[in-house]
């Protein structure tokens, strides 16, 4: 009976480590899909820049990972070495997804305070003791295991052996550096609001946007990171990798939509200027009212539904462009 009910976890825990792989790979290669066509207007036709490399890498090489991960969890060929190696290639691919998630968003709070060294230093700092005390620990964790390819008579899947019960500790470095990005992002957010009559708030709109984007993701990843240190926990060995396909999946498809979303608003301001510069050229009968019209039509919401922008949001966008090393920082 002992051995039954042990056959029966096992083959569990392997049916939910394959299910969740699958379930993370459909949310990366969906969000590919749907993104597409914004990907190929936003970022491959624009010139070659920090945000255009990041993005590319972001997404192409989560993609490459998507397929080693199923090629690795669903092949009944491997040996015992080759997933040794792939378990130390995950380990090590999902540090490098939440590092260059976090890159982008710390790019994104340096534009939000106007280029700030201080801020700039102390999201560095941070982000360097965060990456190298995670990287520490896995490095620690992937040196001392082994691989098993056939935990069960008859089974060929990936077990890891040998993984010490510190193994959760990889994720508070990570927890306390989103947490303290997130509070930035607050602060930022909360000055918005009691700031008038500056380039702050004359560009509000983006502004707005990019603590948007910077909350809404740190509320996704912090219960995404939190989840996995919970699993890693209390779950068995062989259950390690059914949260941390779901780290990769959303760090990827959020770090883009960052991305993505900044840079349509860009788009946005880039076409006001243009039809308002056709009107005052040629006085071909198009009003404001068809401007704005025609740019609410462009608009869309990475993270939810389209907003409307009001005439003084549209001057107010328009004014941004005042100051290009900001607001190119800002776009990348």
């Amino acid at each position: 009976m002992a051995l039954a009910n042990l056959i029966f976890n096992g083959l569990h825990d392997i049916q939910a480590t394959r299910f969740s792989q699958l379930a993370s790979s459909a949310i990366i290669i969906f969000d590919h899909i749907i993104t597409l066509d914004a990907e190929v207007e936003l970022i491959w036709m624009s010139p070659w820049s920090m945000g255009k490399g990041l993005f590319v890498i972001n997404r192409y090489y989560t993609l490459i990972s998507v397929i080693i991960n199923n090629y690795a969890l669903f092949s009944p060929s491997l040996t015992d070495s080759v997933r040794l190696r792939f378990f130390r290639w995950q380990g090590w691919t999902g540090l490098i997804a939440c590092m260059i998630a976090e890159v982008i968003l710390q790019m994104r709070l340096y534009a939000l305070y106007f280029l700030n060294k201080k801020v700039l230093a102390l999201m560095v700092a941070t982000f360097i003791v965060s990456s190298a005390s995670s990287a520490v620990i896995m490095g620690s964790v992937l040196n001392g295991i082994t691989a098993v390819s056939h935990p069960i008579p008859g089974i060929t899947f990936c077990t890891p052996i040998g993984v010490p019960d510190y193994f959760f500790a990889f994720w508070i470095p990570i927890i306390g550096f989103e947490s303290l990005l997130c509070g930035l992002a607050l602060y930022r957010g909360f000055q918005t609001f009691r700031a008038s009559g500056s380039l702050f708030q004359s560009g509000r709109h983006l502004v707005a946007i990019l603590i948007r984007d910077s909350v809404l993701y740190f509320l996704v990843m912090f219960a995404t990171y939190l989840t996995n240190m919970l699993v890693w926990i209390s779950a068995s060995p062989n259950l390690l990798e059914v949260p941390i396909a779901f780290s990769v999946a959303l760090a990827c498809c959020l770090g883009n939509r960052m991305i993505l979303n900044v840079r349509e608003v860009n788009r946005e301001i880039e076409h006001t200027k243009e039809r308002e510069k056709e009107y005052r050229d040629t006085g071909s009968g198009v009003t404001v009212e068809s401007i704005k019209h025609q740019t609410r039509q462009t608009r869309s919401s990475v993270f939810g539904p389209s907003e409307q922008l009001t005439d003084i949001e549209m001057a107010q966008l328009r004014s941004m462009r005042a100051d290009q090393s900001y607001t190119g920082f800002i776009v990348l």
